[in-house]
């Protein structure tokens, strides 16, 4: 296929971009800077480099329609991130062809707390406030690719983990500023993970499937889960031990509004979610390292600490 994905220099684009290539697809990312290591990553694996802004769509529109498959991964992650987000598919998806595959990135986050049951994606939504635009923009991306033929998937990641990456990347480098792994909240509450070569995984597998017009993937919405809830206390543990931080150490939810906004309610949710349904209809099968053997990894880290 000849795809094209936003997000691509991002910690989970370029596992997708990887992937996407080992498998023989032609790929076109958007970059803001052709210039920067991560845009010169994806040319060293083969990908082809299109330079746009997610905030102007007429940068990158006509590229995105011109693939057979595009998945969109990227987010402004700030206060324009709803819209820019809704004004981006809509552009994307009004220049594909119909028959095209389009996958939208989502998150667990939009369940909020599943109060100990395990959701499915059939489970009534309460998003936490930081992602609470999504489902709106879930549901008219399926609604406008519906109108126009288009093989629509949503896609659900649990907290990605792999490499020292993403959320748990962060937490280890705030060991820096105070000596200590600070988790929001009591530390009793669980979170849903995937390893992020397993999200890629399933990231190519839905692009495929619903390129092909697969009727068990087009229009389907997939929690990307390989452990449904891991404890958060145990989280930080194996990042204590791996960074050598002093202690594990939490912090009271009102206290870290201060410091991280509407991030600190997500980072404090307690979840309980089902990959399930991507296993049946996916083909999906998780075969890298689960969360906590992940993160007891020492040297992960280093470069997170710049150690």
């Amino acid at each position: 296929m000849d795809l094209f994905i936003t997000g691509g220099t991002g910690f989970i684009g370029q596992a997708v971009a990887c992937k996407a290539i080992s498998l023989g697809h032609q790929v076109t990312a958007l970059v803001r800077q052709d210039s920067s290591a991560a845009a010169g990553a994806l040319a060293g694996l083969g990908v082809k480099l299109h330079g746009g802004d997610l905030r102007e769509p007429a940068s990158f529109a006509a590229a995105a329609g011109a693939a057979d498959g595009v998945v969109h991964m990227a987010s402004t992650n700030d206060a324009s991130a709803a819209a820019v987000d809704a004004a981006a598919i809509e552009a994307m998806l009004s220049h594909l062809h119909p028959g095209a595959a389009f996958v939208y990135t989502s998150g667990t986050w939009v369940y909020g707390n599943t109060e100990g049951a395990s959701a499915t994606e059939a489970s009534a939504l309460n998003p936490t406030p930081l992602v609470a635009w999504r489902p709106a923009v879930e549901q008219h991306v399926q609604a406008l690719a519906a109108s126009r033929s288009i093989a629509a998937v949503i896609l659900r990641p649990a907290m990605v983990h792999g490499y020292g990456g993403g959320v748990f990347g962060m937490l280890a480098g705030m060991v820096r500023q105070t000596g200590n792994v600070r988790l929001v909240g009591d530390g009793r509450n669980h979170w849903p993970a995937v390893h992020v070569d397993d999200l890629a995984t399933a990231y190519l597998s839905a692009v495929e499937r619903a390129g092909s017009g697969d009727g068990r993937v087009t229009g389907q919405t997939f929690n990307v889960v390989a452990e449904d809830a891991v404890a958060v206390a145990e989280m930080g543990e194996a990042i204590r031990a791996a960074v050598d931080a002093d202690r594990v150490e939490f912090w009271p939810l009102d206290d870290a509004r201060k410091s991280l906004g509407p991030f600190a309610d997500a980072l404090a949710l307690d979840q309980t979610v089902s990959g399930q349904h991507a296993r049946r209809a996916l083909a999906w099968e998780p075969r890298s390292p689960g969360l906590i053997a992940d993160l007891s990894v020492k040297n992960h880290f280093q470069q997170v600490r710049g150690s």
